[in-house]
C-alpha cells in the first residue's frame, strides 16, 4: 500500500511565497515546458528581488507550499533529469519525494564542501544545466546571487524551516 500524508488545507499561507508555487505549478499543470519568472509584486512589496529563486516555506501546521512543490516536482521529473538537492539537512530522508512519486534514481544530493558553499553549487548545478529543477535549503537570501543568469530557464526552490519529523 503506498503511503499518503494528509495535508491541511485550512492553514494560512504567507503573502509573497504561496501564490508564485501555486503560480509555478498551474504552468506546469498546464503543460507549459518552460519555466518563465513569476510576477515579483509580493517580492518587490517587501524589497526583495531573487529572479527565478521561489521560496517555500514550511511550518509545522502549514505543508500546503510543500505539497504544491512536491506534485510540481512530480510532473518536472517526467523530463528524465535529475532534481537537484543542494545542502540538505544532515538527517534529510529522500521519502518524502519517494512518497511524492518521484524516482530516488533521479535526485542528486550535492553536500557543501570546504570548497564550494550551497550558493556555489546551486550556480554549478545551473551552469550544468543538468537539472530538471534545483532545490536548496535554508533562506532565500543566501541563494539570492546564485541564479543571476535571466537566460536560465531552470525551477530553482528554497526551501526554508523543513520540521525534523519529515526528514
Amino acid at each position: 500500500m503506498k503511503n499518503t500524508f494528509a495535508i491541511s488545507h485550512s492553514a494560512q499561507h504567507t503573502q509573497a511565497t504561496s501564490p508564485a508555487v501555486r503560480e509555478h505549478y498551474a504552468r506546469l499543470a498546464a503543460g507549459s515546458r518552460s519555466f518563465q519568472p513569476a510576477s515579483h509584486i509580493a517580492a518587490s512589496q517587501r524589497g526583495l528581488s531573487f529572479g527565478n529563486l521561489v521560496s517555500v516555506n514550511v511550518y509545522q501546521n502549514n505543508m500546503s507550499e510543500l505539497a504544491y512543490l512536491l506534485r510540481m516536482l512530480k510532473t518536472i521529473s517526467q523530463t528524465h533529469r535529475w532534481i537537484t538537492l543542494i545542502a540538505p539537512p544532515s538527517s534529510f530522508c529522500l521519502s518524502l519525494f519517494t512518497q511524492a512519486g518521484i524516482s530516488p534514481q533521479q535526485i542528486r544530493i550535492a553536500r557543501a564542501t570546504a570548497t564550494h558553499n550551497p550558493e556555489a553549487l546551486m550556480k554549478k548545478a545551473l551552469q550544468s544545466d543538468t537539472s530538471a529543477a534545483v532545490i536548496a535549503f535554508g533562506d532565500i537570501e543566501n541563494f539570492a546571487d546564485a541564479n543571476e543568469d535571466e537566460g536560465n530557464a531552470t525551477p530553482c526552490f528554497v526551501i526554508n524551516g523543513l520540521p525534523s519529523r519529515l526528514h
